[in-house]
């Protein structure tokens, strides 16, 4: 498989640098500045893209009410002009506006992609694009939102034609370094609580089916042992990986269950769950409401609905836990607040777990159950996660609207591409290449980008206040100025790190 990674630099919120970091052999380094897609002057329209990508169910005037909302969809050729319906491409030309925001025409970046597929081709594997992105990024751009798994080339989706799209956070914590396993223990929750007040009704054992039929050749084999959580509680979650010795933990945890991505409100007498990000106070005591966040829905000791964050999930999952697969809607989905980390799998990455799978929207339980089945049969086949998504994706249906929903984030030392099994396991040893100048180097590197931080947000600060016209003008250009020096730091910075790993 080869590798090509692009870094996503933001400039501002709608301006970002894309810059190979990582490139197949052969192909020459790239940098090119981009514009990010739906956006219309200062109106971003990435929410209501967003809410398109959402929908299983076809178009509803009722859920785009927003003025102008409507008449932007029929203008670009996403809603018919009888409004009624999506048209019949939607899909397609959302993925080609993903596609020129991250290739431009002529660009260095688009030249280096298509010689990376060239290269990928004439070796008959399949070409990796890792999308990686500054954990501090949402300061200035919500990039990392966008459905990049959906780009299209104007002939077909880039995962139909042996692309394969993963995500990376970079933050200062160093890359998990786990090592593959002879024989995997999958650990399987599947909570069955309801909730009317959110219109989450039971789930079926169609999914647990599907992961038992599609890892049977691998436990056959005795490559994979799989486990089911008795009490799909939080508590017997916890109490069950307490009491495991560490040769008998799992390497892989999948939930099988809802999820939502809200607020919950902070009042200890209320607690009332509210999805979405519009709503600023509790409906049922007005109480302010906190960031949203990702939530998964557990079983509480009577089996009712228990709403359980990221942040206490990854409280509980050991240091050995290589995978987590969240099958729940909305698990891998982040459009607001102010971190990179506030959904459910990306505050997993921040736990230190390698690699999450997840749903970036709502999906329907056949396809999930057929992603399900096939991810693990061919995982059980001892190839690497990236290719057990691809599988797993076709299994929803290429023609449909499920197929785009997974998404995986990959953060794991020595593995581009998350190999599982130690036997075709592509790790290699971890050598220090850089001298000590080159140390330093980062070292003066990293504080001067903090020193360019604080000046950006203390130059920012004043243009919010300040009234007068040019001094206005003045302040906007050495915004801009600051910002374009953070992004020669970030990249001398990036690319010494790139050489240490």
């Amino acid at each position: 498989m080869e590798l090509l990674e692009l870094y996503l630099s933001p400039r501002d919120a709608q301006r970002f640098q894309a810059i190979a970091t990582r490139l197949p052999v052969g192909v020459g380094d790239a940098a090119t500045d981009c514009v990010l897609p739906f956006w219309v002057g200062e109106q971003d329209w990435r929410k209501t893209i967003i809410k398109v990508l959402e929908s299983s169910q076809g178009f509803r005037a009722e859920h785009y009410p927003e003025p102008g909302e409507q008449a932007w969809l029929e203008q670009e050729g996403l809603l018919l002009p009888d409004r009624q319906s999506f048209h019949a491409a939607y899909l397609e030309r959302i993925g080609q506006s993903l596609y020129r925001s991250l290739f431009p025409p002529d660009s260095e970046i688009k030249q280096a992609f298509l010689n990376s597929l060239r290269v990928a081709e004439q070796h008959n594997t399949d070409l990796h694009l890792r999308l990686k992105f500054a954990a501090k990024s949402v300061e200035r751009s919500r990039m990392a939102d966008y459905p990049w798994e959906l780009i299209h080339d104007g002939q077909r989706f880039l995962q139909h034609r042996q692309v394969i799209v993963s995500r990376y956070i970079a933050y200062e914590a160093l890359s998990p370094a786990l090592l593959p396993q002879k024989q995997l223990l999958v650990l399987l929750i599947a909570p069955r609580a309801e909730d009317a007040t959110q219109k989450l009704t039971k789930l079926s054992d169609a999914e647990q089916q599907a992961i038992r039929l599609g890892l049977s050749k691998a436990a056959a084999e005795g490559l994979v042992v799989l486990e089911s959580l008795p009490k799909a509680t939080l508590k017997a979650l916890s109490t069950d990986l307490a009491q495991r010795a560490e040769t008998q933990m799992p390497q892989v945890l999948h939930f099988d269950g809802h999820g939502l991505f809200g607020k919950r409100c902070v009042n200890p007498q209320c607690g009332q769950i509210h999805t979405g990000i519009k709503v600023e106070r509790c409906r049922s005591c007005s109480q302010l409401l906190p960031e949203p966040t990702g939530f998964l829905l557990f079983e509480d000791e009577q089996g009712g609905p228990d709403y359980v964050s990221a942040a206490s999930l990854a409280a509980f999952l050991p240091k050995g836990m290589a995978l987590v697969v969240l099958s729940a809607c909305q698990s891998g989905m982040a459009v607001a607040g102010e971190s990179i980390f506030n959904g459910t799998a990306q505050q997993l990455i921040d736990a230190r777990v390698p690699a999450v799978v997840a749903m970036q929207y709502g999906v329907r339980v056949d396809a999930a159950s057929q992603f399900a089945e096939q991810f693990y049969r061919i995982l059980g086949q001892k190839k690497p996660l990236v290719i057990a998504l691809n599988e797993g994706r076709k299994w929803m249906g290429v023609d449909g609207n499920q197929w785009y929903r997974p998404v995986l984030y990959l953060r794991w030392l020595d593995n581009q591409g998350g190999q599982m099994f130690a036997e075709t396991a592509i790790a290699e040893p971890r050598q220090l290449k850089l001298s000590r100048f080159q140390r330093l180097e980062m070292k003066r590197l990293q504080v001067e980008l903090e020193d360019l931080e604080q000046d950006y947000e203390s130059v920012k600060a004043q243009l919010r206040v300040e009234l007068d016209a040019s001094t206005q003008n003045r302040l906007e250009r050495q915004v801009e100025q600051i910002g374009q020096a953070m992004d020669t730091k970030e990249q001398q910075l990036f690319r010494l790190k790139q050489q240490d790993e």
